[in-house]
């Protein structure tokens, strides 16, 4: 059985009123309690599978999950317990009760004969509530309160769920959209399950995500590359985003929730050709918390490695820069209901659960990419020839270029072999390490000149600053050059 279902975490503020209009129609009140299980080590929580006993009132259900598609879609076997299965406390785990379900073969094939034990418990109090809707739409929507407990720690629950059970897909992110409206709600992936195992592991949020190759076919069209490309960008982004909108200020968790937008916005313009059902509409909101993501990840530059530099070379004594935007606004960015329903919107387009689609591109997809492919690295090669003398705006622009070319590539890179992949992309790498460098010496010169008017001591950090970053723009035309002489690997033969 595949489970589609969207969860959501509701700010404190706006509990009250929601709580009000769940209990408007019938509800379903049932008390819950779970036990979860793995190996020592964690074998099940790093391969995405959670495996429970969960009294539902008076019913004790061995539950089994894998992960799907999207964060979205899982692999799920449910084996209700006979009555007499426990008498007092909770009954006996037996993995063998899922045994015929795709999900069965999975757990086996990762736990093979590692040992299983508790690791956490969680206690709900759930409202239930089905929504029906025109269409034959059928939602089921949880309401959850209560607490996941592993040891002495202890996270509170306050989220609901919507699970898609019959009619039009996109029924269900059309009701998630007019709740997130009224209601502030913001998508997280952690399940419980997950959220128990980084307590017991004493972690607040999950490790960033990085981005992960496309299953893709050579003969997919244009739609097909465009949402599995899509779908890609949005495992990235949900998972570092939920964790950024939960409070997280990991770097790293920054890091890649801006790699996640930024692929996400490239799909967006250059593959808009190929599907209609790509909506321009998307990049505004998605633009902004790039942005502000962006000034947040320049001031952690500027308070760690610039100022020690700076004290390194010399510097005369300077008051550290202000305080980068604190964890409060970046989260609130992340929540924003524009934000939160282009990703909501993403989500659906990937699942072919939208209402607006169809292609726009004849024939293979990957043969359009290799032409704008072809383009951008044409347009590399022009502009490193005068890139010394270009102002800091053209500069930072043929390091945008220079992203796109890298990142569009990488959505058809699995087509190729691995060899001419891997050396297009190490042709690439130190261009975009003397670029990134580059930039982070011109948005530091930048911040120290604005200082030095009522700080004349930061003076001593413009000059030096300056001559860094001349010889940093050398250097970084020289690795253009290098960037612009890589062979395409998309004009080799794609795999079949």
């Amino acid at each position: 059985m595949h489970e589609i279902e969207l969860k959501f975490q509701i700010p404190e503020t706006r509990f009250a009123p929601l709580r009000r209009q769940f209990l408007q129609g019938p509800t379903e009140a049932v008390r819950m309690q779970a036990h979860y299980f793995d190996t020592a080590d964690g074998l099940l929580a790093r391969h995405e599978i959670a495996l429970r006993l969960r009294l539902e009132g008076t019913q004790w259900v061995q539950t089994l999950k894998a992960s799907g598609a999207h964060g979205v879609s899982r692999l799920e076997h449910n084996a209700p317990l006979p009555a007499d299965a426990a008498t007092t406390g909770a009954p006996a785990l037996d993995i063998d009760r899922h045994r015929g379900s795709p999900a069965h073969q999975r757990l086996v094939d990762v736990l093979g004969d590692a040992a299983l034990h508790e690791v956490f418990r969680t206690e709900v109090d759930r409202l239930v509530h089905v929504f029906t809707l025109p269409g034959g739409v059928e939602i089921e929507a949880a309401l959850d309160t209560g607490r996941v407990v592993a040891g002495s720690a202890t996270h509170l629950l306050r989220e609901i769920e919507f699970e898609w059970k019959a009619g039009p897909l996109h029924g269900l992110f059309a009701l998630a959209s007019e709740w997130i409206d009224a209601h502030g709600l913001w998508l997280d992936i952690v399940s419980k399950a997950e959220r128990g195992t980084l307590l017991s592991r004493g972690q607040a949020h999950p490790a960033a995500a990085r981005a992960k190759p496309l299953q893709l076919s050579v003969d997919a069209d244009g739609p097909a590359l465009a949402r599995a490309a899509m779908g890609s960008c949005l495992a990235q982004v949900l998972r570092n985003a939920s964790a950024m909108a939960a409070g997280s200020r990991q770097p790293e968790h920054v890091h890649q929730l801006r790699i996640g937008l930024r692929r996400l916005r490239v799909v967006l313009r250059e593959m808009a050709p190929l599907d209609c059902g790509l909506d321009p509409g998307w990049e505004a909101p998605i633009a902004d918390l790039f942005r502000a993501l962006g000034v947040d990840r320049d001031q952690q530059i500027l308070e760690d490695e610039t100022a020690d530099a700076l004290v390194a070379a010399g510097s005369p004594p300077l008051t550290r820069p202000r305080p980068s935007s604190d964890v409060e606004a970046l989260a609130a960015r992340v929540q924003h209901a524009d934000v939160q329903q282009v990703l909501l919107a993403v989500q659906a387009y990937a699942m072919q659960a939208s209402d607006v689609g169809g292609g726009a591109h004849d024939g293979p997809a990957v043969d359009a990419m290799a032409e704008r492919l072809d383009a951008l690295l044409h347009r590399l090669v022009a502009h490193s020839r005068g890139f010394v003398e270009a102002s800091v705006d053209d500069q930072h622009a043929v390091r945008k270029e220079l992203k796109r070319l890298r990142y569009l590539a990488e959505f058809i890179a699995p087509l190729y072999r691995d060899k001419p992949v891997a050396r297009f992309f190490d042709a690439l790498a130190p261009a975009q390490d003397a670029l990134g460098r580059h930039n982070d010496l011109a948005v530091a010169r930048a911040a120290y000149r604005e200082r030095a008017e009522s700080e004349p001591e930061a003076w001593f950090a413009v000059g030096w600053l300056a001559a860094q970053q001349a010889r940093s723009a050398r250097a970084a035309r020289k690795a253009l050059k290098q960037a612009g002489a890589a062979r395409p690997f998309w004009h080799g033969t794609p795999r079949r």
